[in-house]
């Protein structure tokens, strides 16, 4: 049997540790997506997700529904940050395995960090990603997302978005 879901329904999304096993994997399928479309190799440093963690930060792993050991369909993290005019939330490893994209997945997992930040009372929602990452882009840009003045240093990122949580 196939586990990749007929329709994103069938989809659940759990809290996972950054660092547990299906977690690593999922970012390093990030990761070799990334790679693959920058067209050089690119990886994560050993500790770039330790925020990802704690009391500040949440990471996210989304498998079929009723499929709790089984396939990792995609992957969200989250983190708080503060910036120059004001705390956010930040999204990274934002990444959909190709067995499940087309199924509104992405779209999924950026709700559920929205809800998250939300509660935090969050007022906002940053990232950073690549202009190779065109598909990423059209769903930041679908889902509400407007580009922004880069509001961090990150040397591996080309375009900066934000989204208001009104």
């Amino acid at each position: 049997m196939s586990t990749t879901p007929e329709t994103s329904t069938d989809v659940v999304f759990r809290p996972a540790p950054p660092t547990a096993p299906e977690a690593a994997a999922a970012r390093a399928s990030f990761a070799a997506d990334v790679s693959a479309a920058m067209g050089v190799t690119w990886q994560l440093a050993e500790d770039a997700d330790a925020d990802l963690a704690g009391p500040d930060g949440a990471f996210w792993l989304a498998r079929r529904a009723g499929d709790r050991d089984g396939e990792v369909l995609g992957c969200v993290g989250a983190r708080a940050v503060a910036l120059a005019d004001g705390p956010a939330v930040e999204v990274k490893r934002l990444w959909v395995s190709a067995e499940a994209r087309g199924l509104g997945l992405g779209a999924r997992l950026l709700d559920v960090v929205e809800r998250w930040a939300r509660d935090r009372g969050a007022t906002r929602l940053v990232l950073d990603t690549r202009g190779e990452l065109e598909a990423a882009t059209r769903l930041y840009r679908r889902t509400g997302w407007v580009e922004v003045a880069p509001y961090n240093d990150n040397a591996d990122a080309q375009l900066w978005f934000s989204k208001p949580l009104g």
